[in-house]
């Protein structure tokens, strides 16, 4: 991946977004646009020159942002990840708030959902994401990032050890991105059930650990939990 000379870079190796008002329009038409080819056309019809020609841009103007169509996925991912990422710490502050857990995690459900809402893409881009190893290693990492934001409630808050707070946040997080990745890619958001059922098998899981019983107490029967040291 070739940078520009001049362009700063994120931690993840792309070039920031421009801080001129007429330099962030573009940037943010070229992603807008990269969105709906990829939404379309899937990641075989996604390429820099289909994106500067469905957004009416020459193909050395995209360049002046973005080296190559990586470049522009790695972009999109960083931006929703940053919305997920932020609701997730809302989930943790409102528990430290002393919210109780089930109304956090309503809450924090509700706003991911809204975020799939108004990302139709996000599905898509998460498959993108898989077609390289330097891609998936990425999106591997925003996870991982992800889950230890949550896994401090279930270390604080639940009282797991950090392994098996991390663990737990992980099964979680992958659950149910891949259930409403699914409403997205094979129901494209008609089946208000699927959503549903998410949350049903979220709240089951979770109150394993948030509603566990005090010490001596005797789980149900068949149940067993990841249990601190």
């Amino acid at each position: 991946m070739t940078l520009h000379p001049q362009a700063e870079q994120t931690s993840s190796g792309t070039r920031r977004r421009p801080k001129q008002a007429r330099g962030l329009e573009t940037y943010e038409h070229i992603l807008v646009t990269a969105e709906k080819i990829l939404v379309r056309d899937g990641f075989k019809g996604f390429t820099t020159v289909s994106i500067a020609r469905e957004g009416g841009i020459n193909v050395a103007t995209l360049y002046r942002y973005f080296s190559d169509k990586q470049e522009i996925l790695v972009a999109m991912f960083e931006r929703l990840n940053a919305e997920r990422e932020a609701a997730s710490r809302d989930i943790v502050e409102a528990m430290h708030r002393g919210m109780p857990w089930r109304e956090a995690i309503e809450e924090g459900f509700r706003n991911l959902v809204e975020i799939r809402r108004q990302n139709p893409g996000m599905a898509a881009l998460s498959l993108a994401m898989s077609t390289t190893a330097s891609l998936a290693g990425l999106q591997r990492r925003f996870r991982q990032s992800n889950a230890r934001i949550f896994s401090e409630a279930l270390t604080e808050i639940a009282g797991l050890d950090p392994d098996s707070a991390m663990i737990v946040a992980q099964c979680a997080i992958e659950a149910h991105a891949s259930l409403l990745d699914m409403w997205l890619l094979d129901y494209g958001r008609k089946e208000e059930r699927i959503v549903e059922e998410t949350r049903r098998l979220l709240f089951a899981y979770l109150a394993l650990y948030f509603d566990r019983p005090g010490p001596g107490a005797v789980p149900a029967a068949g149940v067993r939990t990841l249990t601190p040291d």
